[in-house]
């Protein structure tokens, strides 16, 4: 189906350049942020912006006022920089919104013996869950895959993908499952490990391999808290 609009893809395409743009704003320099400016038509105030040290981490944080302490004194260079500011200041907040601090895959399996049979000696590669956690949500995107008997089938499978928002998060608790005692035996298999993320809709698991979920948690909690403190100011 021919797209309906021709104008939606080009504008998506110049906000994600825009967007990459600032991506790494917390590591600039003076230098990089005298370059920045300088590129959006504000060079002739280079030398002010370095001698004064307006790092990445600075610059979104500047108001006319310490503008004016620096000693921009053009009223309508003034309005420039904050309108660059404004918009320089909405574009770190996405990438900060957007920035991975976690992403995993879920433990299907505890060891070889069951892989080989649930996926019929790797004939029917595995399509796990996966978890990506950023600044404010954490984004699960649950597979369902179809069997017969204890074979994942490679196909057919359905998915849906949950975005949590962290604020919402009301509690995550661990809980450790280990691996059926032949497998331990044999196989030397290990466990696995189950985050239960709980909101007002319900549980949703994150399945880790043994040892690995104290951290997650810990991360994930630290962002929860990060969320709400952000809410209730």
């Amino acid at each position: 189906m021919p797209p309906t609009s021709k104008v939606a893809p080009s504008t998506n395409y110049k906000q994600m350049d825009s967007v990459r743009e600032v991506s790494d704003f917390e590591k600039w320099s003076s230098e990089d942020v005298a370059d920045f400016f300088e590129n959006k038509g504000l060079g002739e105030y280079r030398e002010l912006l370095v001698h004064h040290r307006i790092t990445g981490k600075v610059a979104p944080q500047l108001t006319d006022a310490d503008l004016k302490d620096m000693g921009i004194k053009i009223v309508g260079d003034r309005c420039r920089f904050r309108h660059i500011l404004k918009t320089f200041g909405r574009k770190a907040r996405q990438v900060q919104r957007n920035k991975i601090v976690w992403s995993g895959e879920e433990r299907v399996f505890f060891g070889c013996a069951d892989w080989c049979v649930g996926s019929c000696g790797g004939l029917c590669p595995v399509d796990p869950s996966t978890y990506r956690l950023t600044n404010n949500h954490l984004k699960i995107r649950l597979v369902d895959p179809v069997r017969v008997g204890p074979v994942r089938l490679c196909c057919c499978a359905q998915f849906s993908v949950n975005n949590i928002d962290l604020s919402q998060v009301d509690d995550v608790d661990i809980e450790g499952i280990p691996a059926p005692f032949v497998q331990q035996c044999f196989c030397c298999a290990d466990g696995k490990e189950i985050i239960e993320v709980s909101t007002a809709e319900g549980d949703v698991p994150v399945i880790v391999r043994m040892g690995e979920a104290t951290a997650v948690a810990d991360m994930i909690m630290n962002q929860v808290e990060e969320s709400q403190m952000i809410e209730r100011d």
